[in-house]
C-alpha cells in the first residue's frame, strides 16, 4: 500500500498530508493556499489533501481538502454550496435498449419536470419550507412516503441536527432572502457543475461487492450533483460579508491570518452553525425531491409504473459538522471531499457492514465514471475521499481554452448526448479541463482510501 506525503510544518502551521501519488502534487498557487489553510488557528491533527486537489479562484482553501477541530469553526475552509453532493441511483434497465428517440423523450421530460433555477410561482408554502429546513430527512420521507431501506443510504439519513429544535429559532438564522428563494429552488437542478447523467455500467472491478450492490454490467445507473441551491449559497455568503465587513469582527477574529476562525461555543458560530445544518437540510430534501421526479419520468417515458431506480447512496461533499474520529469530537470541515465511512464504522447497516459506503467518483461530461466503495484506510483522511476527478484548469481557464462548440463535438464524437437548458457556459465544464479519473481512483485504492467496484461511460447528460 502506498503511503501519504508529508510535508512538514513552518512553525504555527499544522503538518499537511497528501493522499495522492507523487505526479498529481498540485502546483505552487495551491500548494501556497494548503500552507494559508494548515496556517488558520485552532485546527488539530494535520491537514488532509486528496487525489482531486485543485484551486478555484472564488475560494481561499482549495476544494478537495479536509481538516478537523475540536474547538473552532473555519466557515473560509469550505466552499459557499454547503451540502453540494451526488446521488447514485440504480436501475434494472439494459442501455442497450434506450434508443436515441427514447433518450431524447426521457430527456425532454426531465427537463419538462425539472427546472434549472426556480418554479414559478412558489412551490412549497411558508410552512412547509420551515419544517424541510428544521426535521431535513425525516420531512422528506413523510412527503414521499420513503421507505427506511432507502433513508439509511443517505448520509445521517438527510438530516444535520442543530442545537434546538424550534422551527422559529432555526428560520432566525437564515436570511430573508434565502428563505423566499427557497419556496421556489426546491426541486431544481441549477447550473454550473451539476448534472443529471445517464451513465452504462461498462466494467466490474471488483465483482463480488458488485453483485451485493445489485452492480450489473449494461444496467443503466443515474448520477445527480447539486446541492442546497440558493438557500445554501444565500445563507453562507450573507453570513460571510456581514462578518469580514465588520472590522472590529476581523480584528478579533483573523489574528492577522487569511483563513479564520471562532470558538464554536460562542454564539455566533451556534448562530452559523444552526443556519448551515437548515441549509444542509435543504440541499438533502431537494436531491431527494429530484430523485421522486426522475422516477417518474423514467416510468412514464418507459410506460412501466413497476420500475423501482433504488437509491444506492446520497452523499454530500461541502460540509462542517461534528464526528466522532479516533475517540475525539471533532468538527470536520470537507471542502469537496464525501464522507466514507468503511464496513467497520457501519456495523448496524445489513448491506454496507459488509461492503462499506458506496462512493460515487464522477469524472467528467465526456470521461468514465466510477462507483466505489470507503475502505479502512479512510479513517486517515477523517473518513473522507474526493468528490470526483478534479480539474486542471480552473472555469475561467478553461472558457479561454475551449469554446461550447467544440465541447459539443467531442461529445458527439463520442456518442454522448447532450441536454441542456441553455445557460450558463458549457466550455466551463470542458472534459479536458478535469483531470484523468483513471489515475484518481488507482491513487485512492493505492493509498487504502477506497475500492473502485464498477467503471462507467457517460450515455446522456442534462446540464444547465
Amino acid at each position: 500500500m502506498a503511503h501519504p506525503i508529508a510535508k512538514q510544518p513552518k512553525s504555527g502551521e499544522l503538518p499537511i498530508k497528501f493522499f495522492l501519488t507523487p505526479e498529481m502534487m498540485p502546483d505552487a498557487e495551491t500548494l501556497a493556499q494548503l500552507q494559508v489553510l494548515a496556517a488558520t488557528p485552532g485546527l488539530d491533527h494535520y491537514v488532509g489533501v486528496l487525489p482531486d486537489i485543485h484551486r478555484k479562484s472564488r475560494n481561499l482553501s482549495p476544494t478537495g481538502t479536509v481538516v478537523a477541530s475540536k474547538s473552532v469553526i473555519v466557515p473560509r475552509a469550505v466552499d459557499t454550496g454547503i451540502c453540494c453532493g451526488m446521488r447514485m441511483i440504480r436501475s434494472d434497465i439494459e442501455v442497450r435498449e434506450l434508443t436515441p428517440a427514447v433518450l431524447d423523450e426521457l430527456f425532454a421530460e426531465l427537463q419538462r419536470t425539472i427546472p434549472v433555477f426556480e418554479h414559478e410561482p412558489d412551490i412549497l408554502n411558508k410552512e412547509e419550507l420551515a419544517e424541510l429546513l428544521v426535521q431535513g430527512g425525516a420531512w422528506s420521507q413523510k412527503r414521499y412516503g420513503l421507505s427506511e431501506e432507502e433513508m439509511s443510504c443517505i448520509e445521517d439519513r438527510g438530516t444535520q441536527a442543530t442545537d434546538s429544535a424550534q422551527a422559529e429559532k432555526i428560520l432566525a438564522c437564515l436570511p430573508k432572502q434565502a428563505l423566499k428563494k427557497g419556496r421556489r429552488c426546491y426541486s431544481t437542478l441549477g447550473d454550473g457543475n451539476h448534472f443529471l447523467e445517464l451513465q452504462e455500467i461498462v466494467e466490474v472491478l471488483a465483482p463480488e461487492m458488485a453483485r451485493r450492490l445489485g452492480l450489473v454490467p449494461g444496467r443503466a445507473l443515474f448520477m445527480l450533483h447539486t446541492g442546497s441551491r440558493s438557500v445554501g449559497s444565500k445563507t453562507m455568503k450573507g453570513y460571510l460579508a456581514s462578518w469580514e465587513e465588520e472590522a472590529s469582527f476581523m480584528q478579533a477574529m483573523t489574528r492577522g491570518t487569511p483563513i479564520w476562525s471562532m470558538p464554536v461555543e460562542a454564539e455566533i458560530a451556534q448562530e452559523y452553525l444552526r443556519a448551515i445544518a437548515a441549509a444542509s437540510n435543504f440541499g438533502f430534501a431537494n436531491r431527494i425531491a429530484l430523485t421522486e421526479r426522475l422516477r417518474a419520468a423514467v416510468r412514464h417515458v418507459l410506460r412501466d409504473d413497476s420500475l423501482s431506480l433504488p437509491l444506492l447512496y446520497d452523499c454530500a461533499h461541502v460540509s462542517i459538522k461534528p464526528e466522532e474520529w479516533r475517540g475525539e469530537r471533532l468538527w470536520v470541515h470537507r471542502h469537496g471531499a464525501s464522507r466514507a465511512l468503511p464496513a467497520s464504522r457501519l456495523r448496524d447497516h445489513a448491506l454496507f457492514s459488509h461492503t462499506g459506503q458506496p462512493l460515487p467518483i464522477p469524472g467528467s461530461m465526456g470521461h468514465a465514471s466510477y462507483v466505489g466503495v470507503a475502505a479502512e484506510g479512510a479513517v486517515e483522511t477523517f473518513y473522507s475521499v474526493n468528490h470526483g476527478a478534479g480539474r486542471v484548469l480552473d472555469k475561467p481557464e478553461a472558457v479561454a481554452a475551449f469554446t461550447e462548440q467544440l465541447v459539443v463535438r467531442e461529445l458527439e464524437t463520442k456518442n454522448i448526448r447532450l441536454y441542456r437548458y441553455g445557460e450558463g457556459n458549457l466550455a466551463e465544464q470542458a472534459p479536458s479541463s478535469f483531470k484523468d479519473v483513471s489515475q484518481v481512483v488507482a491513487a485512492m485504492a493505492a493509498l487504502g482510501l477506497a475500492q473502485p467496484v464498477v467503471r462507467l461511460r457517460p450515455v446522456a447528460v442534462l446540464k444547465g
